[in-house]
This record gives C-alpha cells, sequence and structure tokens, in this order.
C-alpha cells in the first residue's frame, strides 16, 4: 500500500469513527450490569439497614449515664459481643472505629509512639494505609524492613525470621491481599512473632467473616476488620487489641482513649447484624474462582496473578491499554488493579512483577458467592471479544488518528475500503 492509499485509508477510517454517533459509555448505561467489586465492597445486607435505622431512631449518647445512654451502651456491648466472637476474642478487646484505614493507623502509630525510633517489618503488598504510615515513620527516624514476595505474593518464611532485629517491636503482614488475592499463613507468621517476643498485626480487612481466624490460633496483638467487606453500611470498622497498654493513643478528645469521640451506636449495631447475617460459601467462592479462571485463560497472552483460590482474580492482559478496556466494558462493575490506588501505581504489580514482564493492563475482578457463575462466563467472554477487537484496531490503524472506542462499524467499513481499492486495481 502507497503512502497516498496509506492516507486516504486513515482518512477515511477517521470519518467512520467520527460518524458512529457516541458509545453506551459515552450515553452513561442506564442499567448497570453485573457488580464484580465485591473487594472494594459488599452490597447492603437489608437486615443490617434495617438495624442500622432502627438504632438511628433512638434518642441519647451512649457515653452519658442516663437511661437513653445506657440502652445504647447496651446494644454497643452486645456487637462487641458478637464481632468478639467471630475471632476468637474478648468483647472487651474489640474497638469500635470509622475505617480500616484508621484501626491501621492507631495501631502502627501507636506501637511507634509507645516505642521511639525503633523497627518495624511489613510487606510490600499491603494495603496503602499500612505502607504510607510506615513510610511516614521513615521520614521521622523508624526502621521499616519490606519483605519481598514472590509471583503471587507469598512471603517467605526463612525472609522473615532473617529480617526480625533485637528492636523490632511489631510485624504488619495483611490477611488475604486486597488486589491479587494472597492469603498469607498467618498463624505461622504469629507463632514466629510470639517466639521472638514481637508484636503481630494483621489487616483482616478482606478476611473477615469470609476465612477462619482466631485470633488466639494466630497469636494476633492486633487485628484490623471492616464493616463495609461484609455487608454493613459504610462508616464502621473495628480493632482487635489484646493489650491496650502496648500501643499509645495518637488520638485526643472525650470518650475512648484509643478512638475518642461520640460512638455511632447505630452503625456499631448494624456491623453486628451484619456480621450475624453473613453468609459466605467457600465451596461456591471456589467454583467461581476456577470457572473465571478458566475462561480468562482463553485469551491469548493473559497472566493470572492469582494462585489460591479466594473471591478476588486479578488478571494481566497484553497488547490493550487500561483505559481501553474500562471504556469498552462499562457495564460491568470490577477493579483497575485496586479500588484505592488512585492515580499511582500498584505496589502489589510492582513487588510480584520487579522485572516489570508483566503487561501495564490488570483488572481485579471480586465477587461474592451470590453471584451467578453466568455473570462471570458472560463478563469473561466480554472481555475476550473485547480484547481481541482492540488488538485488531491497533494492528489495522496504527498512528492514526481514530478514537477507538467509536469504531462499532469498523470491521464493515475496512471490508467496503478494501472493496473497492480491489475495484480500482482492476479497472486500471
Amino acid at each position: 500500500m502507497n503512502a497516498g492509499v496509506k492516507k486516504f485509508f486513515c482518512l477515511l477510517l477517521f470519518l467512520a469513527s467520527c460518524s458512529h454517533k457516541g458509545s453506551d459509555h459515552e450515553a452513561g448505561v442506564a442499567d448497570a450490569g453485573a457488580f464484580l467489586d465485591y473487594a472494594a465492597s459488599y452490597r447492603v445486607n437489608d437486615l443490617s439497614l434495617a438495624e442500622f435505622e432502627r438504632v438511628s431512631r433512638m434518642d441519647g449518647n451512649s457515653s452519658g449515664i442516663n437511661p437513653h445512654a445506657k440502652a445504647l451502651k447496651s446494644i454497643e456491648e452486645n456487637a462487641s459481643r458478637i464481632v468478639a466472637a467471630k475471632i476468637g476474642a474478648k468483647p472487651e478487646e474489640i474497638l469500635f472505629t470509622s475505617s480500616a484505614t484508621i484501626s491501621n493507623n492507631i495501631v502502627i502509630l501507636g506501637v511507634a509512639y509507645k516505642n521511639p525510633g525503633c523497627h518495624f517489618i511489613t510487606s510490600k503488598i499491603e494495603h496503602k494505609s499500612v505502607l504510607n504510615v510506615f513510610k511516614h515513620l521513615e521520614n521521622k527516624g523508624y526502621s521499616v524492613t519490606y519483605l519481598d514476595v514472590d509471583r503471587y505474593g507469598n512471603i517467605g518464611s526463612d525472609q522473615l525470621q532473617k529480617s526480625i532485629r533485637p528492636d523490632t517491636k511489631l510485624i504488619s503482614i495483611q490477611t488475604l491481599n486486597s488486589e491479587i488475592g494472597a492469603i498469607q499463613d498467618i498463624n505461622a507468621i504469629g507463632q514466629m512473632a510470639k517466639d521472638n517476643g514481637v508484636l503481630f498485626h494483621s489487616d483482616g480487612a478482606q478476611a473477615f467473616c469470609k476465612y477462619d481466624m482466631d485470633v488466639n490460633e494466630a497469636n494476633l496483638d492486633f487485628l484490623t476488620i471492616s464493616g463495609h467487606k461484609i455487608g454493613a453500611p459504610k462508616g464502621v470498622a473495628a480493632l482487635y487489641i489484646r493489650d491496650r497498654s502496648k500501643i499509645q493513643p495518637i488520638l485526643f478528645g472525650s470518650g475512648d482513649e484509643l478512638f475518642p469521640g461520640t460512638k455511632s451506636t447505630a452503625l456499631i449495631a448494624a456491623f453486628a447484624a451484619a456480621v450475624d447475617n453473613f453468609h459466605f460459601s467457600k465451596a461456591k467462592i471456589d467454583r467461581n474462582f476456577h470457572l473465571l479462571v478458566s475462561r480468562l485463560l482463553s485469551i491469548d497472552d493473559v497472566y493470572i496473578n492469582s494462585l489460591r483460590p479466594s473471591h478476588i482474580v486479578s488478571v494481566s492482559i497484553g497488547g490493550v491499554l487500561l483505559k481501553d478496556i474500562l471504556e469498552r466494558i462499562g457495564e460491568y462493575s470490577f477493579s483497575a488493579g485496586c479500588s484505592c490506588i488512585g492515580q499511582g501505581k500498584s505496589d502489589v504489580i510492582l513487588a510480584i512483577d520487579p522485572e516489570k514482564k508483566l503487561p501495564s493492563c490488570t483488572l481485579r475482578i471480586s465477587f461474592s458467592d451470590a453471584v451467578d457463575p453466568i455473570d462471570l462466563v458472560n463478563f469473561a467472554e466480554k472481555l475476550k471479544t473485547t480484547v481481541e477487537r482492540l488488538r485488531r484496531e491497533k494492528e489495522i490503524a496504527p498512528g492514526c488518528p481514530v478514537d477507538k472506542q467509536k469504531q462499532d462499524l469498523l470491521k464493515q467499513r475496512l471490508q467496503e475500503i478494501q472493496k473497492l481499492l480491489e475495484h480500482q486495481k482492476h479497472k486500471k
């Protein structure tokens, strides 16, 4: 194809693109498709929401001493019993907070303030609310070891053991990674921490109520859990604390010395109701995991970043741009790697792929046991079709000024152009 024909070819593609009157994404898909972003937040449980509304209508403040205050305090104490029972803790060891991020901050900063200049151990794939706190502490003169992980996010026990120093005060390792679903052996880590006289904290926000967790079996000193990951309204979380004397308060005011301020009894009650009514079939989750992975593997040049079955599947896809995938599959709700990474690069992907061999396009698909398997099949088929189309478009029109989002009629137009060129060739 000579330069003139090529230029004409690109011009026709551009005109064809412009003549297409918008895509589903532009029009704003009114009826959203399957929700496949359960790692970001679970659907609010009806009974939890009803409990929130009921308690919200009650008068009083639980920090008072009058009958109304005592009624609210009783609700909070009952919620503590329900949450504690789920993890093998005592009710008095539960501190309700407003988010898992706040819980993580209370632990890490609390230990740091209690032990000025000490050493911490964490991993390179922790949540931002852990990593960013440790980066802040490094700037204040604290020492932090960031453990490497393998291709699937697993931490080596030998590496952890060698990292422990005489001045190590806290090990903080996430139970289940929120981006790739890596599940750590927190029982083994907890035993190592105990044997070395080191405090152990785990961010269990993604694992709470979904996978077996016992603070005593894991020798946990602190455990972060979240409400909206299991169907409670957003705005409530909790922190298990074995011994409050091990940390120093980082917030100050009236009420609880570790998380001061007026408690939201309604949210706390809703959290407990969510725990009581949360359903999670590991067998169904495993089937959904294997079903989705098998369908994703039918796409050429894909890399599954999730090894062990969980409710999270991470996949990296070669030959396409993330923004194009997000634009073309607007009817499905999923995440670009993680819902919390903002505009920055994912620390998790950088950690499992230090040599940067993985494609830059990474998706996180997460589900509950109530998700219809056909929704996963349909999503995978839609993704495959979209990826193949994007790759064809890239091969057909490299460098052409075409908005790929508007090329639904591209194949038909190209065939017409090819016929026209053939006809002109025969006329000559």
